[in-house]
Formats: C-alpha cells, structure tokens, sequence
C-alpha cells in the first residue's frame, strides 16, 4: 500500500495542469493550479490497473459525496456547486468531479495541488484570464517543481516523456507527444522564416528569457511556454509584413 500511495502522489506532468483566478483584486489575481479530472482517473488506472471503484451519494440539496475505493481501502469527500450558475447549468458535474479530486486527495493523488507555492499574478479582467507573461511564469514554476521532484525519486525529468502512459491532456486529446513534436516543428520552421542564420542565435535567447534562465534549449520548454514564443513571432511577422506592404505602396 505505501508503495502505490508513493505512486499516486506523484505530480501529474507540467502539461496536465491549468490555472484558474480565484480572488480578484483589480489587474491581479490569485493564482490556483488544477488538473482536469481525466488525469486523476488515468493516474488511477496506471496506479491501480481495475483495483479502484467510486460511488457517489447526494449530501442536501448541494452536494455530493464520493466515496473512493483502491485497494480494498475506502476513503470518501465531499462537492458543491459554488455559484449559481453551476447550481442551475452543470452543478452535477461540477459537485461531482470536485468530489471525486478531493476524494483522490485522500490518497495523496493530486494533494500537491492545494500547497503548491503559488500567489498573485497578473490579470486581464476583460478576457478573464491570466496575462501571457503570466502564464509562462506559472508554468515555469511547474516545470521546475516537476523537474525537482522526479530527480529527488531519482528518475528522469524528461518534460516531453508521457508521465504515464495512460494521462491524457487537458483538452481531452491524450497525445502529449505528438502535439509537441508539432509544435517544436512549428517553432523552428517560423524561427529559420523570420531570422534566417541567425534563428539559432535568437532560439536560444529567446528560450533563456522564457524560462526564466534555466535553459537555452526550446525542447526542455514546456508546451505552453512554445507556444508563447510562437505567439510572439505571429506578431513580429504580421508587423513586417504591414512594414512591407507600406514601403510597397509609397
């Protein structure tokens, strides 16, 4: 049993967690990490193979409680709906799936989550999400938690290797390393687009300054931080193609 509750407590790869605001002060919000509940159910089945089973049972009028079982050892918790629109669109879901995560929480599955060193970060309250400078100071945090506690296990931090082989992604697509291979592959093909000769110059600056100076290389950069820089250079090439088209037409 220690051994499997060793396992499950495992951090979930830097590729399977989101963040959401949660209190909002003007431009800046409190920052809380979260991973979609198809991670915590296939970290189960890598875990425990068929050992595992949840059931649920209504607790008032709002919420739920799930009641977990691996191994024989049942450890159980409890959801809500915590606005009125979730009460009225998808309470169930909602109550259910927060249910289960702090169920799993018992187990030590995803308990990280809650005591991860984050604070306030930057805000667009007009998109309701957090800045992109933001995000990647996030992810880097991630990253390197990751990185930290796989090298304390002794294992691998390779950031493009499946964590398990069974986790999917947060929007569902369950193919890690195919969706980062192409975006590596699109990174480099716009990079030699725009800087020629210089691309592998501008790579690696561009990558120290994303990372926050722990790597000049794009493939130890997590997905999101790639797809930042490639963001980035979207932009830079729309304004030389305007540059362009003005010079043109004077």
């Amino acid at each position: 049993m220690n051994d499997l509750l060793k396992a499950l407590s495992k951090p979930f790869h830097p590729s399977h967690v989101s963040w959401k605001p949660g209190a909002v002060k003007g431009e800046r919000a409190l920052a809380l990490a979260y991973a979609d509940l198809r991670a915590y159910m296939n970290r189960l089945d890598d875990v425990c193979g068929g050992d595992w089973s949840v059931t649920y049972e209504p607790w008032g009028e709002n919420r739920i409680i799930c009641k977990l079982t691996i191994a024989g050892i049942t450890r159980s918790s409890t959801g809500e709906s915590s606005s009125e629109s979730e009460r009225s669109e998808i309470g169930g879901t909602v109550a259910e799936a927060q249910a289960m995560k702090r169920a799993c929480a018992m187990f030590g599955l995803g308990r990280y989550l809650y005591t991860l060193p984050t604070g306030w970060a930057d805000y667009d309250p007009k998109t309701k999400q957090f800045t992109a400078q933001a995000k990647a100071k996030l992810t880097n945090m991630l990253v390197q938690h990751y990185r930290r506690a796989n090298e304390s296990e002794g294992e691998p931090a390779d950031l493009f290797a499946e964590q398990q082989s069974g986790e999917t992604s947060n929007d569902g697509s369950g193919d890690d390393g195919s969706e980062l291979a192409a975006s590596l592959d699109r990174f480099n093909a716009m990079g030699k687009d725009l800087y020629g000769d210089q691309w592998e110059q501008v790579c690696r600056r561009n990558v120290n300054r994303i990372s926050g100076g722990t790597t000049q290389e794009s493939g130890e950069l997590a997905p999101a931080q790639i797809e930042q820089l490639i963001a980035g250079m979207l932009k830079l090439k729309e304004r030389k193609t305007a540059r362009s088209h003005m010079a043109v037409a004077a």
